[in-house]
């Protein structure tokens, strides 16, 4: 098999519903539900949306996401913040689970840990 196409097979593999838990340096805890589905993310939680881009190679997990509040209660693990973008780097384990390390732009003060872990593959 070439490369190209274990890339793009394990592009697929790693497509699908995540459960998303959330550790802030600030040791603020949370979680939400994000979709990984053709090099885009989108997710959420009760207060959050998320909505990004990845990338992947050789099982290196990186990412940037824009998180915009829609509820009006700034409860982020990050602090009371209304609009952030994240960028993430991680690694995928087994297609199944992806642990990433991130900061805030423009704030590399604000650090989070986001561990997703997959509950399903995409419907095709």
């Amino acid at each position: 098999m070439d490369q190209s196409k274990s890339a793009d097979q394990a592009g697929r593999a790693v497509e699908g519903v995540y459960s998303a838990h959330f550790l802030s340096n600030a040791d603020r805890y949370g979680e939400g539900i994000v979709v990984v589905d053709g090099g885009k993310i989108h997710g959420g939680d009760l207060d959050y949306v998320y909505i990004g881009k990845y990338s992947l190679s050789n099982n290196e997990f990186s990412a940037s996401l824009d998180v915009s509040n829609h509820s009006g209660r700034f409860a982020s693990v990050l602090g009371p913040l209304t609009h952030y973008r994240l960028t993430l780097n991680g690694k995928v384990k087994k297609h199944q689970d992806v642990t990433c390390h991130g900061t805030v732009e423009e704030r590399p003060d604000l650090a989070i840990q986001i561990n997703l872990h997959k509950l399903s593959p995409l419907a095709r």
